[in-house]
């Protein structure tokens, strides 16, 4: 019985705490939370010219907005997209969720270290559009190419595996598949 009276105690002596004073000014935090994850931590404009055989300018986004994107140093050439998003489901569950074209093909690859992967493919007469997935717990982490024709549709699409591979595997090593 002592406890829950010392612990009331306490309470009404924290709320007396104070003087009716002013508070002072709020320290100056950011408005937006930086985003804990960045996909371009792992791929460069080297990993990029290797895989998809194209020289490209990387970009990162924002702090809180981080996207990685390659952009072609050339007219004709493959661009390249790489963005993540947090998600307590499946990639089952977000593949429901998504607007796939009926004319697209799609695989569900084994990528190392990842809980599930998805690889899809529309390739039409002007250009093919290539889109991989990769889950690691909560994160799902989705690389794009754009490559208008003519294009190699093999390269691509290992290139778009390599980079989920990649991706994966440093999701792992930071542990992010790890409950909080």
């Amino acid at each position: 019985m002592r406890e829950p009276l010392a612990a009331v105690a306490v309470l009404v002596l924290l709320a007396g705490c104070g003087d009716g004073e002013d508070v002072g000014e709020k320290p100056d935090l950011p408005d937006e939370t930086p985003a804990l994850w960045n996909p371009c931590d792992v791929l460069d404009a080297r990993f990029v010219e290797k895989n998809f055989g194209t020289v490209a300018e990387e970009s990162n986004g924002e702090p809180t907005q981080p996207e990685c994107r390659f952009v072609p140093a050339e007219d004709g050439e493959p661009a390249v997209t790489v963005n993540y998003l947090l998600f307590s489901g499946t990639l089952d569950e977000a593949w429901e969720t998504m607007d796939i074209s009926p004319d697209a093909k799609s695989t569900s690859p084994d990528i190392e270290g990842a809980d599930e992967a998805r690889i899809v493919v529309n390739a039409g007469r002007k250009d093919i559009g290539v889109t991989g997935f990769v889950a690691n717990g909560d994160l799902i982490q989705s690389v794009n190419v754009v490559d208008p024709a003519p294009y190699d549709e093999q390269q691509i699409i290992r290139g778009v595996r390599a980079t989920l591979t990649v991706l994966s595997q440093h999701a792992v090593e930071s542990g992010v598949e790890d409950p909080a």
